[in-house]
């Protein structure tokens, strides 16, 4: 590398973020949340202009990330923070807004992962509730997909364990062998009927990972009506369907998912409570 390459990046660094920002200012979003909003919108778009928008100069270069900042997200972030009274408004940390907004840039067209992110720099910008936006989040947020990111809500918000099964093949020397890891009772909203999903059990064990949530499987709910739904499910019967070996049956264990207390603090940061 030469000596003038590092100065070249520099420079073109500088012109990203003044590019940026100039796109900002003459966004038209950016002009009619000034206009609508009064002076809350001022102050936040002053801080997304301040500090949001420069940080996002590191993923300008991606067309469909430089439409997005430019544009469309100036405007998102208003309508997240536009409940944040004036006198709480904050700018957001580096360490949070950062890595946000290169989360956002890969994935602002994702919309259940783009709200997540979205609705975390909302909270990192709320004086009241900033200090429970931590920077661990955003890494949760990115090692979660779409489908993870629809499911954990509904789990997350949860304040109740969740009932929860292995399918075990019960041997005859006594033993079991583990055929379905983590069944939970999917339902169609509009049908009403079981939905299977291969992926579950892996989703589930990468919550757990993550320390989303916790699942046992030596307790269970003691009302028994709570397992009623797992004789009718399709991935139980398909299995009682299939021959076994002398003297093997298919059972299931009962367990519980349960949030845990991290799990409780992500989901309201990123607006999943």
């Amino acid at each position: 590398m030469s000596n003038e390459e590092p100065l070249s990046t520099a420079k073109n660094g500088i012109a990203l973020i003044g590019e940026v920002i100039k796109a900002a200012g003459d966004s038209p979003q950016v002009k009619e949340a000034a206009g609508n909003l009064g002076e809350t919108a001022v102050m936040l778009t002053k801080a997304i202009n301040n500090v949001l928008v420069p940080l996002a100069a590191i993923n300008f270069a991606f067309d469909k990330a430089r439409a997005y900042f430019s544009g469309q997200f100036q405007q998102e972030m208003a309508e997240k923070a536009e409940a944040i009274p004036q006198e709480h408004i904050v700018e957001p940390k580096a360490s949070i807004a950062g890595p946000t907004l290169q989360g956002l840039a890969f994935s602002h067209e994702e919309p259940n992962l783009k709200e997540m992110y979205l609705n975390l720099l909302a909270t990192s910008m709320d004086g009241r509730v900033s200090a429970d936006a931590h920077p661990a989040f955003v890494e949760i947020i990115k090692q979660l997909d779409s489908e993870d990111a629809k499911l954990v809500r509904s789990v997350l918000q949860s304040v109740a364990a969740i009932p929860i099964v292995q399918i075990h093949c019960k041997l005859a020397t006594g033993g079991y062998n583990v055929l379905v890891q983590h069944l939970l009772n999917l339902m169609n909203s509009v049908t009403g009927q079981p939905v299977e999903d291969p992926r579950l059990p892996a989703m589930i064990d990468n919550w757990i990972r993550l320390g989303l949530v916790e699942v046992a499987y030596d307790k269970h709910l003691n009302d028994q009506s709570h397992y009623a739904w797992v004789a009718q499910r399709p991935e139980l019967l398909r299995l009682k369907g299939t021959p076994q070996e002398a003297g093997a049956s298919i059972t299931f264990q009962k367990g519980l998912l349960t949030r845990t207390e991290l799990g409780k603090r992500f989901a309201a940061s990123v607006g999943l409570l």
